[in-house]
């Protein structure tokens, strides 16, 4: 049964066709089916168009033809603050002897793989700098996505006031389309999938109600992006 609002526009709508001498309503003519062809893009031009984007959001990036200048790329940072620097337990951090390099240049790390969860964030929260991997990067926004897969990426990054992620050129993505039916596939819709996904564009952002913008209220103020080619 039809309520008195539903009559009512079915009346307007009536007394529309009939001053357009219409007797029933057209129906729309059906569009051609659009499927946007994929780009090929290379990965010098993705580089480009991903420190480009990142920039302009106010991250810091750096560009490296190796892993040699790693290390001190992150002491350089690392340099600026005086508290502990935390690792995030990324795979590819175990693999290295970043902690003894970092160790060797007079920087105090922590990984808290271990560590109970209040104890880990009481720690977190005063440490100067968070280290993290990413699991990919995508040049379109300029944007780093990290997944649950890498144990306490995501507090690693929102704690400490500087977040330091690695990115290497082959996590490059070109569009956010992309990266998320990527992790639809890689991080959702396999049998034991990531408990959670996150994007980050550049250091934090809070705006007020007059839209007065500060940065770094709820997330580190500062944001360095180091991509390996």
């Amino acid at each position: 049964m039809r309520t008195v609002h539903e009559a009512n526009q079915l009346s307007v709508l009536d007394d529309v066709r009939r001053a357009l001498g219409r007797r029933a309503t057209l129906l729309p003519v059906p569009l051609e089916p659009f499927v946007e062809s994929p780009l090929e893009i290379d990965s010098n031009t993705l580089i480009e168009r991903f420190i480009q984007e990142a920039t302009a959001v106010r991250a810091q990036v750096y560009r490296l033809p190796g892993e040699l200048r790693l290390v001190e790329t992150i002491v350089e940072v690392c340099s600026r603050q005086n508290d502990e620097v935390a690792i995030s337990g990324a795979t590819v951090f175990g693999e290295t002897d970043l902690r003894k390099e970092l160790a060797a240049r007079g920087l105090s790390t922590f990984v808290g793989n271990d560590t109970e969860h209040h104890q880990l964030v009481a720690r977190l929260a005063n440490c100067g700098v968070g280290l993290t991997a990413v699991d990919y990067a995508i040049a379109e926004t300029g944007t780093i996505v990290l997944s649950s897969d890498e144990p306490n990426a995501l507090l690693v990054s929102l704690l400490p006031p500087v977040h330091i992620a690695l990115v290497r050129a082959g996590q490059m993505i070109a569009t956010m389309d992309e990266a998320l039916k990527r992790i639809g596939s890689e991080q959702i819709g396999r049998a034991n999938p990531a408990r959670s996904v996150t994007l980050i564009t550049g250091p934090s952002r809070t705006s007020d109600v007059e839209l007065v913008l500060s940065i770094g209220v709820h997330g580190p103020k500062e944001l360095h992006l180091i991509v390996i080619e």
